[in-house]
């Protein structure tokens, strides 16, 4: 017989519907009730029929009682048939034995060894959890042992009783008594087997639970580790964002005592005191260089020590000491061995050297103003030292622009006081009518000669100032920048974007293998419902091109089954479908999404970006997206936003092999944001040296425009009622909000209508609140800009003569440039009301 045929027996009657405790009794009993019809029913059908051929009815009966019991195995009828298989052998033999005795024969002992012997088969049949069962087969034994009396009257035979004597006798002393009391033992051994075979499999079950304990502890103990090196890396995140938000506020103090009307030494007291209290210096001095009859000093401005101005003075000469050399080699110095004797802190408990100097040159276009010298009993940070050279450019504008005020305003007292020489002298010129007009000839010519100076030398102030604003914005623009770039690397090498990407991939190409078809079809057409009635009218109204909902339709099954969960399904409304932490369709990807997305989340809010996607650096799909557009799931390599800058940027770093390559893409009209400008930056993601994934993020304008505007705080930025900084790309469309498209919008839309800008354009930046890639600034300092040339010029814009000042944006992968303008009417009030007195 094969060994897949007695596999097939003893399995007969297990499926999966079955309570767990009896899917353990199946092969035990299934082993006992074949062990049985073997050594019992079979071998007594034998026995009878050559020595009671009137009793052979008996075994009969055992024997297809026993098949039938299989039968009934496989037909489900498990319990019942196990009550008649651990009762029916006992009570068959009971019988037999009662037709070979009379009604005072003692029982045939063999046969009373076998009826013992079959009281184990109940405990193979039936677990202690079937108490009921279990009771009422043992009292059915038990009762046809006890009943025995009774059934020798039951049950007579009629055969020559000589017979029978014989046959008794050769089951009492005879070989038959030892084959049967063999065949009981063998009967016992089938239900010891069974029990045994009971034994091993909860001992199995038993160590399975264990190695299954131990490797959840193991996963705990993992998981805990990733957890707790994700929140050291955020705590790192966060202390670098601190030193930032340190910086801006220590630059708003700064700027909010520049704005001030002190000048001279008290601005250099007030600031010196800010920036020693702000930093916790000991004590510093600034030196302001002077130029006097073309000799260069560098003189002690403002000294201040423990909170209190010191009235020192101190003067070097270029190359002169530390100042002097600080001030030649235009560079900062820093130094934590002091020399001997060259500067002490002291107080009421003595005297003692610091521990650090630091030097910082006042410098702005690699033109020094000044230097500032600050001592402390501790280290300087590096956010420190950058904070100050920061506050150091600002001072050296404002240097510079008080430079340029006090020769505008020594200019202006002197045209003040030869107007009033002139007035004085016009009854005298009154009497000479021929001398009086050669006079005014030379009163017009030195006044003209005069405005003239006075107009090169506002407009040389103004540039001044537009230079200092449009310098420090392309710092803070291009330093933004360099620090999403450093971002993005450092979040791609983060434990938890690693494992997030490998979760969510393995999940991703299995999100519809325990769907149906009619699960399936119902996702379909709530897609579609959410596609026609939401996404494609908000996007109409967006684009003067009507669009249907089967153009953007996902085609794959993936992105169907995802996007109907996390959009379509998702109860929270468009813009905060990211509040959906796990969709509860049970799938893999839900429990993975459900891990990683409130710390993606968390990331995003914390630094302002407009959407983070993970996509598969082996086919282009995207496995995950925080704010859930309809882009999500879809595939960038051959789906409908292949051809978008999106798509392009994704093939880029899919073709790249250098580990830390990163790339930004430029501004375009993105339709899954409805058309909104759209700019993404892009990088690799390694588990050691194997790419699995791209981390992408989607720009956030908002924080672009925080830096150009000032937060709208023009006045306070030094550019007065008209004036304003933005960014221009080489196709000359702006790349951030205009200052009148916010102040003003309504006379800003009729002026770009005057100039033949067309009613859907107008109708757009209404709509999408922004006229980014929308207005287009053709002026002639932006053609300069754009060749790389940084100054100044004066052109008409938007019927307006305006002051420009430009630079190229030094930002890798786009080609920008700055430019900050004012109104000249605004520039020249001063002067034109000077003119009119």
């Amino acid at each position: 017989m094969k060994p897949g045929f007695i596999h097939q027996i003893l399995t007969i009657g297990t499926h999966a519907g079955l309570p767990q405790h009896i899917q353990k009794r199946v092969i035990p009993a299934n082993v006992t009730s074949l062990v049985l019809l073997c050594t019992v029913a079979i071998p007594f059908i034998g026995i009878s029929a050559w020595y009671m051929p009137t009793l052979v009815f008996i075994p009969v009966i055992g024997a297809f009682t026993t098949l039938g019991v299989f039968i009934a195995y496989a037909l489900g009828g498990f319990t019942y048939a196990r009550l008649v298989m651990a009762t029916l052998p006992v009570w068959q033999v009971m019988i037999y034995n009662a037709y070979l005795c009379g009604p005072d024969d003692a029982p045939v002992s063999s046969l009373f060894v076998v009826s013992v012997g079959f009281l184990l088969t109940p405990f193979v049949k039936f677990d202690l959890k079937e108490k009921g069962l279990l009771i009422t087969s043992l009292l059915l034994c038990t009762l046809a042992i006890v009943l025995f009396p009774w059934l020798k009257n039951l049950f007579v035979l009629d055969d020559d009783p000589v017979a029978v004597k014989e046959y008794v006798a050769l089951l009492e002393t005879g070989w038959l008594s030892y084959l049967t009391v063999g065949l009981a033992v063998l009967a016992v051994i089938g239900s010891t087997l069974g029990l045994s075979i009971i034994s091993k499999n909860a001992e199995n079950e038993s160590l399975a639970l264990r190695k299954e304990a131990e490797k959840d502890k193991e996963q705990l103990m993992s998981e805990k580790l990733r957890r707790e090196e994700d929140l050291l890396q955020l705590r790192q995140a966060q202390t670098e964002e601190n030193n930032r938000q340190w910086a801006s506020e220590g630059m708003a103090k700064l700027s909010e005592i520049l704005r001030s009307h002190l000048e001279g030494t008290q601005m250099y007291d007030a600031v010196l005191a800010m920036i020693i209290h702000y930093v916790q210096a000991n004590q510093g001095g600034m030196y302001v260089v002077e130029n006097e009859a073309g000799e260069i000093n560098i003189k002690l401005s403002a000294c201040y020590a423990y909170s209190r101005k010191k009235y020192k003075e101190q003067t070097f000469a270029p190359g002169q000491g530390l100042i002097g050399q600080c001030y030649l080699e235009a560079d900062t110095l820093y130094m934590t061995d002091i020399p001997a004797g060259y500067v002490y802190i002291t107080s009421g408990l003595g005297e003692a050297t610091p521990r650090c100097l630091l030097l910082i040159p006042m410098k702005l276009n690699e033109v020094v103003e000044g230097v500032l010298e600050l001592a402390a009993f501790y280290k300087f940070s590096p956010h420190q030292i950058a904070f100050l050279e920061k506050a150091c450019e600002s001072m050296a504008s404002f240097i510079q622009s008080y430079r340029v005020n006090q020769q505008t305003k020594m200019l202006l007292e002197q045209a003040q006081q030869q107007a009033e020489q002139m007035r004085a002298h016009e009854e005298e010129l009154r009497q000479n009518q021929e001398e009086l007009q050669a006079t005014q000839e030379e009163i017009s010519r030195k006044y003209t000669s005069l405005f003239n100076q006075l107009t090169e030398l506002n407009y040389e102030s103004k540039f001044a100032q537009l230079k200092s604003i449009t310098f420090t914005k392309k710092r803070n623009v291009e330093y933004y920048f360099d620090i999403i770039r450093n971002q993005i690397l450092t979040f791609a090498e983060n434990t938890m974007v690693v494992e997030a990407v490998q979760e969510l991939k393995q999940a991703f190409y299995t999100i519809d293998e325990n769907l149906s078809e009619a699960q399936l079809l119902a996702m379909k057409e709530s897609l579609h419902k959410y596609y026609l009635q939401e996404f494609v009218p908000t996007l109409n109204d967006y684009t003067s091109n009507p669009a249907s909902a089967d153009q953007y339709l996902p085609q794959t099954v993936e992105a169907t089954v995802l996007q109907a969960l996390y959009i379509a399904q998702n109860l929270h409304p468009t813009g905060k479908k990211s509040m959906l932490d796990y969709a509860p369709d049970g799938s893999k990807y839900s429990k993975a999404h459900a891990m990683y997305h409130p710390l993606m989340r968390s990331f995003l809010e914390k630094f302002g970006y407009y959407d983070i996607f993970l996509i598969d650096s082996n086919t282009g799909d995207m496995l995950y997206s925080v704010f859930k557009e309809v882009d999500f799931a879809t595939n960038l390599v051959t789906g409908l936003y292949a051809s978008t800058n999106f798509g392009k940027v994704v093939k880029q770093v899919m073709e790249s092999t250098d580990k830390h390559f990163v790339k930004l893409i430029d501004f375009e009209p993105y339709a899954p944001s409805y058309q909104a400008p759209a700019s993404f930056i892009a990088c690799p993601v390694y588990q050691n040296h194997e790419k699995i994934g791209i981390l992408v993020f989607q720009m956030p304008v908002n924080k672009i425009n925080q830096i150009l505007t000032g937060n709208n705080n023009w006045i306070e930025d030094g550019l007065g009622e008209s004036g304003e900084t933005f960014i221009v790309g080489k196709d000359y469309k702006i790349r951030s909000i205009s200052r009148e498209f916010i102040e003003n919008r309504a006379h800003y839309l009729s002026t770009l209508e005057k100039q033949g800008y067309e009613e859907a354009v107008i109708h757009q930046m209404e709509k999408s609140n922004t006229n980014l890639l929308l207005e287009q600034v053709r002026l002639e300092a932006v053609s300069k800009a754009l060749q790389g040339v940084s100054g100044t010029h004066i052109e008409r814009h938007k019927e307006e003569v305006v002051l420009n000042t430009f630079s190229p944006l030094h930002i890798p992968d786009v080609d920008w440039i700055i430019i900050s303008t004012i109104k000249e009417q605004e520039a020249s009030q001063s002067i034109n009301n000077l003119r009119n007195v």
